[in-house]
């Protein structure tokens, strides 16, 4: 008796589970958040480089407030960066900011973070001479999804 209620509840247990899901799987094309195949491989359209030299361009917006400045002309003559080229870089070399000519590297440029947070030095630090850690070159490049910060850093 108590063999045959176990098997009745498995059997009706077993048919309302299986009664629950769909008959049909669901396509590959309803799986992900893009349009179409979750199997297929997108290709971006190609970026033309910026080429422009220094001081070409005006400078760039950032995207939002307390980004890193993007770098307004092309870098591909100043690869690789080593310590020693972007010591001698034009754009590291001025003090102040006038008309025309390159923006200053900023104080927190020149201080060293983990070893004298507190000092101003005469060179850049070793941390920070490779620009292309946080900055990036201005491109053609249309944004991949839509930007909803605004120049203040709030979002909408």
């Amino acid at each position: 008796m108590k063999k045959t209620a176990i098997l009745i509840l498995a059997v009706a247990f077993g048919a309302g589970c299986a009664a629950s899901y769909p008959v049909a799987p669901t396509p590959d094309t309803a799986l992900g958040l893009q349009k179409g195949s979750v199997f297929a491989v997108p290709v971006p359209p190609p970026v033309k480089p910026n080429e422009s030299a220094p001081g070409e361009q005006k400078p760039v917006a950032p995207p939002y407030a307390g980004s890193p400045p993007v770098i307004p002309h092309g870098i591909g003559d100043f690869l690789p960066i080593t310590a020693w080229q972007s010591r001698q870089a034009f754009c590291l070399a001025v003090t102040e900011k006038r008309p025309g000519e390159p923006t200053p590297l900023p104080p927190s440029h020149h201080t060293d973070l983990r070893n004298a947070p507190d000092k101003v030095a005469d060179k850049v630090a070793g941390a920070r001479y490779v620009c292309v850690s946080c900055h990036v070159g201005a491109t053609d490049a249309a944004p991949l999804v839509q930007n909803r910060f605004i120049q203040t850093g709030e979002s909408k």
